[in-house]
């Protein structure tokens, strides 16, 4: 009868975590659009093919651009 620790971490299902409908967007519209969802979080942009960080960060949504300026991946947290 002691306390259960539990073995799955639970995530915040009120928080958004991707943004697929941002893909074709200008990436400063994405960027406005993804903090307006999630105040909490930054939005480096890359370009498509520059070094982009390997960690995890749960603060982060990362922005992939093409030479148009425009988003090409669907941006998500980490």
């Amino acid at each position: 009868m002691g306390r259960v620790t539990p073995t799955v971490a639970v995530a915040d299902d009120d928080q958004k975590s991707s943004w697929p409908e941002v893909v074709g967007w200008e990436v400063l519209n994405a960027s406005m659009k993804i903090n307006s969802d999630r105040p909490d979080v930054s939005t480096p942009f890359y370009m498509v093919g520059s070094p982009m960080p390997t960690d995890y960060d749960p603060k982060r949504v990362i922005i992939i651009f093409d030479e148009r300026i425009v988003v090409s991946k669907t941006p998500v947290v980490g």
